[in-house]
C-alpha cells in the first residue's frame, strides 16, 4: 500500500481491508514497516518488545501477533527510524524484507504492507517483496500531480528488480461531497482509466475515530459508510 504523500489513507486502508479480507475467510498478515507505528497503534497495538525493526536490522524472528481471526500483525515502532541507515550500509539492504517474508508467507492467502510515505528504502523493500501494489490517491489536487513519479519508479524496479510487480490498482479514498474533490477523482478516472479501482473510499469522520480507538471500522462500527466501503474493495480485490 503505497503513496510518498501522508495523510491519504495508507493506514487506514491496510487496517480495514486486511480485515474485510479476514472477514470473508481469508488468512491475512498486516506489516508496519513506516516508524510512524501508525498500523500498529491503529490495532491497538502499543509498548511492543520487538519489531520490524528487529527483524530486519538484527536477524530476529519476525515478530507476529494476533489481532483478530485470521488476522495477524507485525508491528513497528520508532527504531525504524533508523533502518534506513543501516539498511543502505548492506549490500542487500534492498531485499532483506523479501528474505524475510519467505519464511511465513505461504501460511497466508495475503499480506499487506502498510509503507511509509516515502519512496526510500523501507518502501522499496516492500515493493521489491510484493507481487502487486496498490497506490492510495487522495482526491485532492497535489496527491494526483505526484503519481507519475510512482508509476516511474515501479517501472524501474519491474526492469531490474522485480519483474513480478503488478499494479493491482489505484485506490480512490476520502472523497467527500464538495465539487472540487469530485472533479479530483474524476481526473485520476481519466488519466488512469485501467488501473483505477471501482470502488471510492468516501469520506468518513467514523474511521478517524476507529483509528483512534485502536480498532478497525468492523470490530467499530461495522454499520458505517465505511465499513461498506471496505468491504466492497475487498470483494474487488478477491476478484482480481
Amino acid at each position: 500500500m503505497v503513496n510518498h504523500k501522508g495523510g491519504v489513507g495508507k493506514t487506514t486502508s491496510t487496517l480495514n481491508l486486511g480485515k474485510a479480507l479476514s472477514l470473508h475467510g481469508k488468512k491475512v498478515l498486516l506489516i508496519d514497516i513506516d516508524p510512524q507505528a501508525n498500523l500498529s497503534q491503529s490495532s491497538g497495538i502499543e509498548d511492543i518488545a520487538t519489531s520490524i525493526y528487529n527483524a530486519m536490522c538484527d536477524s530476529a524472528p519476525l515478530p507476529i501477533v494476533n489481532i483478530g481471526t485470521n488476522l495477524d500483525l507485525v508491528p513497528a515502532d520508532l527504531d525504524l527510524s533508523e533502518a534506513e541507515l543501516r539498511l543502505q550500509a548492506d549490500v542487500n539492504g534492498y531485499f532483506i524484507l523479501k528474505k524475510i517474508l519467505k519464511t511465513v508467507h505461504t501460511k497466508y492467502d495475503y499480506v499487506l504492507i502498510d509503507c511509509p510515505p516515502s519512496l526510500g528504502i523501507l518502501t522499496l523493500n516492500a515493493l521489491i517483496a510484493s507481487t502487486s501494489v496498490m497506490i492510495i490517491v487522495q482526491s485532492e489536487y497535489l496527491a494526483v500531480k505526484g503519481l507519475q513519479t510512482i508509476f516511474s519508479l515501479i517501472e524501474r524496479l519491474k526492469e531490474n528488480l522485480n519483474a513480478d510487480l503488478t499494479i493491482l490498482g489505484l485506490l480512490i479514498t476520502q472523497l467527500n461531497p464538495t465539487v472540487f474533490r469530485k472533479s479530483i477523482a474524476k481526473t485520476v478516472q481519466d488519466l488512469y482509466p485501467k488501473y483505477v479501482l471501482q470502488t471510492i473510499i468516501h469520506q468518513n469522520i467514523t474511521l478517524a475515530e476507529a483509528s483512534s480507538a485502536g480498532k478497525d471500522i468492523f470490530s467499530y462500527d461495522a454499520t458505517c459508510i465505511g465499513a461498506k466501503d471496505y468491504d466492497a474493495l475487498a470483494q474487488e480485490v478477491l476478484t482480481k
